[in-house]
């Protein structure tokens, strides 16, 4: 072989290897035509010098534009930190190996790599840089990423590699390669809804996107529900604005796999999916109890393939909380300090005030309640009033207790009880109570009795005196009739 086919050769690939750098994964690029590769033999590579790879990670979509190996302005996307890259040297010899049989991807270099490797993390610039390189070809590949980022394909640059005008060696090589940021999101529809009613979750995800030749094999939402929760039902599943039906997704029993809830689309849903597509899957679920804490909390996670590397990745949800709580009413004598009464029936109503009497409130079938031996009854469980769909709300809701049946001998309460039920309310516990239930102490005092006359009173000295008059003139009559 001579020496300019074997320089045409060493051109030909580093144009091919060294722009292959692009965005989320190589490209095709055109080689250069011989008259150009012709002018780059005035200048061999000199083996006598280091080289350098310098990477500006980028956030955003890849696209079709060719990198050049030089710095490049206005290169669209936001700088990515916390991207870790490892460089690894392969065993090809620039000086005196056959180009023609040098990789020109990630794929054909396996078994090549060599013990020289490099590591570097970009920084708030998106920078990381490799410098003092021995000349040679190398595997890049993406190692770590930040959460939500789907890393790159692997690729492969020559260094040096033949300069944008083809005339000469670049031995510092800068490439513009591209992230795609998928996001996850969990929202939550709780508002007034109490104990087993249902409420709704919806996950909300990005697909990653794909270049041609590459496409999305899995996608799944995983969601490990608390064990004070029942699953309902799978309400909807969207890719971008086409609700997905019968056949497109499974839905596991989440009873059988420890509560957790996981929908997987299928090669039909799959194919449904365009690049870069907004997914989403809203759910119903039941709280079955109050439990142990006021909160309950969840998160899920949306777990596809990287198109790039075929690898899985897990993008976590951020959390959402839902809050109930327990009232416990005592009913109590008014006068009698420690009494309490049996026998109270009361209603919940939804209120802002006494006088502003909302919805009455039923609990898992159950809309009225009476006090026990104790004196008590518990609601187990309302909905906070001043924290709904996951987030702050303005405490302008209450309930109100509305008595509808006194204890015997008792007068029943004519206007209801505000109950504030946020959850500093609830938190706020006295003794023997707990930080889930909220304590509402009532009051009644006694049916007053119909008032009886005095005792020697007015009425008993009229019938007195009606009987004597009886007696004093029955002695009248007899005496006269004795005379006659």
């Amino acid at each position: 072989m001579n020496k300019n086919s074997m320089t045409l050769r060493s051109v030909t690939f580093a144009a091919i290897a060294g722009l292959s750098m692009s965005l989320a994964a190589p490209v095709a690029i055109a080689q250069p035509t011989p008259p150009a590769a012709a002018q780059a033999q005035k200048a061999n590579i000199d083996f006598s010098k280091e080289g350098s790879l310098t990477l500006y990670k980028k956030k955003g979509a890849e696209s079709s534009t060719p990198a050049t190996g030089e710095e490049m302005e206005s290169v669209p996307g936001e700088p990515l930190a916390g991207v870790t890259f490892k460089i690894t040297k392969l065993d090809y010899d620039l000086q005196n190996g056959d180009w023609s049989t040098f990789p020109k991807t990630a794929a054909k270099a396996a078994g090549h790599e060599t013990d020289t490797t490099f590591e570097a993390t970009t920084g708030p610039d998106g920078k990381a840089a490799f410098n003092n390189l021995p000349l040679g070809i190398y595997l890049v590949e993406e190692t770590k990423a930040p959460g939500g980022v789907v890393t790159g394909a692997p690729f492969i640059v020559s260094i040096p590699m033949v300069n944008e005008a083809s005339d000469a060696w670049n031995y510092d090589v800068i490439a513009y390669p591209k992230n795609t940021e998928t996001k996850t999101e969990k929202t939550v529809k709780d508002a007034d809804k109490h104990i087993q009613d249902e409420y709704t979750y919806t996950i909300n995800a990005d697909a990653p996107t794909w270049g041609e030749g590459k496409k999305l094999t899995a996608f799944r939402f995983e969601d490990q529900l608390d064990q004070r929760l029942d699953f309902q039902k799978v309400t909807e599943v969207k890719a971008g604005d086409t609700v997905l039906g019968a056949g497109d997704y499974t839905v596991n029993n989440p009873a059988e796999n420890g509560n957790k809830l996981v929908v997987t689309l299928t090669e039909q849903g799959l194919a449904k999916v365009k690049s870069g597509d907004k997914l989403s899957l809203t759910f119903g679920v039941k709280r079955k109890e109050v439990g142990d804490t006021t909160e309950l909390k969840n998160k899920a996670e949306v777990i596809f393939n990287n198109p790039n590397t075929g690898n899985e990745v897990e993008n976590e949800t951020n959390e959402v909380v839902t809050y109930h709580g327990k009232l416990k009413v005592v009913k109590k004598d008014g006068e009698e300090t420690g009494k309490v009464l049996e026998g109270a029936t009361f209603k919940l109503n939804q209120c802002t005030s006494a006088d502003n009497l909302g919805d009455e409130i039923t609990i898992d079938g159950v809309n009225e309640w009476t006090t026990g031996a104790d004196g008590s009854f518990t609601i187990d469980g309302l909905h906070v009033t001043n924290f709904e769909d996951n987030k702050e709300a303005p405490a302008t809701k209450k309930f109100c207790l509305v008595e509808t049946k006194a204890p015997a001998g008792y007068a029943k309460l004519e206007d209801p009880i505000e109950i504030d039920f946020t959850r500093e309310d609830i938190a706020q516990t006295g003794e023997g109570d707990d930080a889930v239930t909220l304590v509402a102490n009532v009051d009644n005092v006694k049916q007053d009795s119909p008032n009886l006359p005095m005792t020697g009173g007015m009425g008993i000295g009229i019938l007195a005196a009606i009987g004597a008059a009886i007696v004093a003139a029955g002695a009248w009559f007899a005496r006269r009739g004795a005379k006659n």
